[in-house]
């Protein structure tokens, strides 16, 4: 009779305190790959464009103005939006405990936004040329599309969230909380002003500056920088080999730091109180992203040497030191110098807090801006989100894949290429009260030329190094 129970029974139940088995990287790598195409085709084509046609002998009419929104809109939604959105998606189920909800749904995502990116790139700058129906009908089209695809991540991300063990449970999870629930509702809120400002850009092809403005902040300041920031906290130290950053401390920042994106949104809004509010939100974020970098650079000033919480658990620390460092040296060799380009971005991102702390007190002074805005967009965009791209995901990607990457030799170009494309940006556009007129040709107007074709070898450097590694699926190491 026993017998015949346990036969009925079936087959045992695992352990229930078995990890849940996650989706594999092969699902999330065409979201990378659609990334770094619309990075190359998209956005820093774009600014190729954009950049050449400063020193050429044609009219920069409205088709100019579109265009370059539209390549702003590429880079912050469609090259390193995207990509971040892919890494997340891989990242924060397995950081979360649990497996990503709806997972089935990401390559109706991928073509949903991919689209969108396309036909913002064609439509807007071809509706102020030839105000067809036809391109206001895509314009409004592809606000329609990008918002369902973002819908669509941060409810699958959100219902992620609620599922599996108790969050505090999840300390790593835990301590970066407030940092990713910021960053995707402000995802979600731009998706809807972007879809405003399409349907109001469709009567002549340009966005109003408060929109545009409002939509740039809230995907690069509301979006990107705060999951570079969590992520950097919770897998840098892991990648790089460095002490961990301080947990306490994260939470105090969020709060900070989302109480200045507030009222740098509200800035950009026309009222009485706008520079009061842009003044106070600038030194807010330009402060906590000081604090941030400020605590990265000390870790890393530390890097080649035992993390001290290694070292206490070990008996021998003589024998773990050697085996560590010559660990470091394999990565170098492996790797190239990644660390290098994670510095790099850091201190970009230094330069960027240090001109919002700037540009906030003459705000709240003066009542204008010091600083181009534009110059602090390029050291957060290209300086700081671009180059930790750069640096990070040569590491995390194959581990991810369990592929390898090219070359670290093209490590090695993105760390050259990107910081000079950076300093010919960023420089051309700090530095131009300075440069001199000199027979009707503008020195700032040259180096600015420079700094798109170096942006676009820049991307084609990082997706040929990339694509090897995408294309592998021998393994889900990360997953498992």
């Amino acid at each position: 009779m026993h017998m015949t129970i346990l036969k009925r029974s079936g087959p045992p139940m695992p352990p229930s305190n078995e990890p849940p088995k996650q989706e594999p990287f092969s699902h999330v790598a065409p979201v990378l790959k659609a990334a770094l195409l619309l990075g190359i085709c998209g956005g820093f084509l774009l600014a190729t464009v954009l950049t050449i046609t400063r020193i050429l002998p044609v009219s920069l009419g409205t088709w100019w103005a579109a265009l370059a929104q539209a390549h702003g809109h590429l880079q912050l939604y469609g090259w390193a939006g995207l990509f971040v959105l892919g890494v997340a998606l891989h990242f924060l189920p397995r950081l979360r405990g649990t497996p990503l909800v709806a997972a089935r749904l990401i390559p109706w995502m991928l073509v949903s936004i991919s689209v969108s990116m396309i036909l913002r790139a064609f439509c807007q700058p071809l509706l102020t040329v030839y105000p067809a129906t036809i391109w206001r009908v895509g314009l409004v089209g592809s606000g329609i599309l990008e918002m369902g695809a973002l819908a669509l991540i941060v409810w699958s991300l959100v219902l992620t969230a609620t599922r599996g063990p108790r969050p505090t449970t999840r300390l790593a999870y835990w301590s970066v909380f407030p940092f990713l629930v910021g960053a995707f509702c402000a995802l979600g809120l731009a998706s809807i002003i972007n879809l405003v400002n399409v349907i109001q850009a469709g009567n002549g092809g340009l966005v109003m500056n408060t929109g545009d403005m409002l939509n740039v902040t809230l995907g690069l300041f509301g979006f990107l920088v705060p999951v570079a920031l969590a992520m950097s906290a919770r897998s840098l130290p892991m990648y790089a080999g460095l002490d961990g950053f301080p947990r306490r401390i994260l939470w105090p920042l969020a709060g900070a730091y989302f109480a200045g994106l507030v009222l740098m949104g509200t800035g950009t809004i026309e009222s009485s109180w706008a520079s009061i509010s842009m003044g106070i939100g600038s030194i807010l974020i330009g402060a906590v992203v000081m604090v941030f970098i400020g605590i990265f650079l000390a870790l890393m000033r530390r890097r080649g040497r035992i993390p001290q919480r290694v070292a206490k658990l070990s008996p021998e620390p003589a024998a773990l030191t050697r085996s560590y460092q010559h660990q470091i040296k394999k990565e170098q060799t492996d790797y190239g110098p990644f660390v290098g380009l994670v510095a790099s971005a850091y201190l970009w991102a230094l330069l960027g807090a240090l001109l919002l702390l700037i540009d906030g007190a003459s705000i709240l002074i003066t009542g204008s801006e010091l600083v181009s805005f534009d110059a602090i967009r390029h050291c957060f965009a290209l300086g700081f989100i671009a180059l930790l791209i750069c640096g990070i995901a040569p590491r995390m990607l194959p581990s991810f894949s369990g592929g390898k990457m090219l070359s670290p030799r093209l490590v090695s170009a993105t760390l050259w290429l990107g910081n000079i494309a950076t300093l010919l940006r960023v420089g051309s556009l700090l530095l131009a009260p300075l440069f001199v007129i000199t027979q009707g040709f503008a020195i700032e107007t040259f180096l600015f030329s420079l700094s798109g074709p170096c942006g676009l070898a820049l991307a084609l450097c990082l997706a040929i190094n990339l694509w090897p590694a995408l294309r592998s699926s021998s393994g889900d190491i990360a997953g498992k």
